[in-house]
């Protein structure tokens, strides 16, 4: 990914699952996007790994 789309994907993640995910506890987080990788097998491989990452920093950086 580049700069920009880390950028643009961050603040994706900041407006549609930051939210949600402010007021969860970690397990479930990871238990949610598990979910979601198995409804979507599309995805990329090492999607959820990143997307998990990404929101613990956003959700731990306050």
């Amino acid at each position: 990914m580049t700069t920009e789309e880390i950028s643009q994907f961050r603040q994706k993640i900041s407006e549609t699952i930051m939210p949600l995910a402010a007021n969860m506890k970690d397990v479930d987080i990871k238990e949610l996007i598990e979910h979601i990788e198995k409804e979507n097998p599309e995805l990329p491989e090492g999607f959820g790994n990143m997307l998990y990452e990404q929101v613990l920093i956003l959700k731990y950086k306050k």
